[in-house]
């Protein structure tokens, strides 16, 4: 799952699990010898190779660095990561937005079979639903694949029975990738079994099949994120601009006068190495996000979240179901509208400060140190109506 961070920026910067520091470490080490190699033993080769420096080795080098430090100039660099970076984050936004949640459905479910004769058939659908995450994730996720090498290990997470495993195996020979949905399909039966039997009401099958629609549309989509990728040509030409800047950063950053002892780059090429870290962790970003379903620090725990949907779902389906709701019991919001109302009625009775205005309830808008004001109003230009005349001297939004 994405990694969760909060505190102050100094604390945030000392991050490792996730950090720019834990992405780009490797790159920018290499960068570093590199670049100290060249800085070190070009001196001593143009020493050996050219000491009277008649051969101007020296001077073609200083050149070659010049034009170096200038081509870094052409590079569109922060255009093309930008760009690159946007669209992989915002795909990897709507491959989270495909992960879908079965609660709705079997909130739906419950209203349409909502009798205990039933209860096994909605158990068996809800078991259904995880089943169906489960075949699935385990094709476009690695934690899944890792949890899952194969059904049988399926059936021992319970989701699973064999006789229904060797009815997903029969059905899978003649058509192949057909697995995962047919536990959907199961469910459509189960429903129409109970409709026929006079155990579901058939106000709410509609809902519940665009509900179950959805469910089934999600996985379709996640599939397509899955087989399209972002072209390589685009991913090629952001790799290519990267690297390439920092390959002439290695002959144009160089620092050429070795007299100027009081330069900073002649020791540390510090702001390369700021510029290194900027561009390079962000194009890390939209490497890292690509595929946000594999052991990433920041890929989707999909474990975690089948594990919740098996819980949520047998807790909907059977505790809730069958448990009543609670008897109505008198709380201070209904005192508070007794009590207004019989002010409303008897309008001799003295105005008594409102009962929610005390404890840990307070509904009166001087309560909240930062209440919603009206930053606009319309004006209206040679007229004075009544409704206009405190207008400006109202700050608080009439509720």
């Amino acid at each position: 799952m994405t990694i969760s961070y909060s505190g102050n920026s100094f604390r945030l910067l000392l991050r490792w699990k996730g950090s720019i520091w834990r992405s780009v470490w490797r790159e920018l080490f290499l960068f570093l010898i590199l670049f100290y190699s060249i800085r070190f033993t070009a001196p001593h080769f143009f020493d050996w190779a050219d000491p009277d420096e008649t051969k101007g080795y020296r001077k073609v080098f200083k050149v070659m660095c010049n034009e170096f430090h200038e081509y870094t100039k052409m590079i569109p660099l922060t255009f093309l990561l930008g760009f690159y970076v946007s669209n992989v984050v915002s795909r990897w936004w709507r491959q989270f937005e495909c992960l879908k949640w079965p609660e709705d459905f079997l909130s739906i479910l419950c209203l349409l079979l909502p009798s205990k004769e039933s209860r096994p058939a909605r158990h068996q659908i809800a078991r259904y639903l995880n089943l169906t995450c489960a075949l699935a994730w385990r094709d476009v996720s690695t934690k899944i694949r890792l949890r899952f090498p194969s059904l049988t290990n399926i059936i021992d997470a319970g989701l699973l029975t064999e006789k229904e495993y060797e009815k997903l195996q029969d059905i899978n020979e003649p058509s192949p990738g057909i697995r995962w949905l047919t536990p959907l399909h199961w469910v459509q039966q189960l429903i129409d079994a109970e409709i026929a039997a006079g155990r579901g009401s058939v106000n709410y099958v509609s809902v519940a099949m665009n509900e179950l629609k959805a469910f089934r549309i999600s996985f379709r989509r996640l599939y397509c994120h899955d087989w399209v990728c972002v072209p390589l040509v685009y991913t090629q030409v952001a790799a290519l601009a990267t690297y390439s800047y920092f390959f002439f950063c290695l002959f144009g950053r160089q620092d050429l006068n070795h007299d100027d002892f009081y330069s900073l780059d002649a020791f540390f090429p510090l702001f390369t190495v700021v510029q290194f870290l900027f561009f390079v962790g962000w194009f890390k970003v939209g490497q890292d996000l690509m595929r946000p379903f594999g052991l990433d620090d920041d890929d989707f725990e999909l474990s975690y979240i089948l594990d919740r949907n098996i819980v949520t779902s047998f807790t909907i389906v059977d505790s809730l179901q069958d448990d009543d709701p609670p008897k109505f019991e008198e709380d201070v919001f209904w005192k508070h509208h007794s009590e207004q109302q019989q002010m409303h009625q008897n309008m001799f009775l003295p105005k008594v400060p409102s009962s929610l205005k005390w404890g840990r309830i307070d509904l009166s808008r001087n309560a909240h140190k930062h209440p919603p004001k009206l930053h606009t109003y319309l004006e209206m230009k040679n007229q004075d109506p009544e409704e206009y005349k405190n207008r400006k001297n109202n700050k608080f939004i009439a509720w």
